[in-house]
């Protein structure tokens, strides 16, 4: 299969995806927590910071454990083509755990 790198762009704080706007970042997490269109938080999650910790030229936000928020980032990161090794660096934990994660919501138990 080759080597399998992420297209990125360079901006002036970080890395983003390149193609990947950050409204774009919120729209995801809104769809896979099933929240409205214009939701900025749902169901205890806040969307925005989601949405934030999955754009790699922001601050990284404090999530919430409890609450799921570091799960959501790290589906939110998967749907935008970001690698299991990039998203647990980027929310600091082991790519083990951003793996089983995206697995138990592929088999619709996140």
């Amino acid at each position: 299969m080759g080597d399998r790198r992420e297209r990125t762009t360079r901006t002036l704080v970080g890395t983003m995806l390149a193609g990947v706007g950050r409204g774009e970042l919120l729209g995801v997490a809104r769809r896979l927590a099933g929240a409205p269109e214009m939701a900025t938080s749902w169901r205890g999650r806040d969307l925005v910071a989601v949405a934030r910790a999955a754009d790699l030229a922001a601050p990284l936000p404090e999530l919430d454990e409890e609450r799921g928020e570091p799960l959501l980032a790290a589906l939110v990161m998967g749907e935008v083509g970001m690698s299991i090794e990039t998203t647990a660096a980027r929310l600091g934990t082991h790519a083990r755990q951003v793996s089983r994660w995206r697995e138990s919501a592929e088999a619709g138990r996140a």
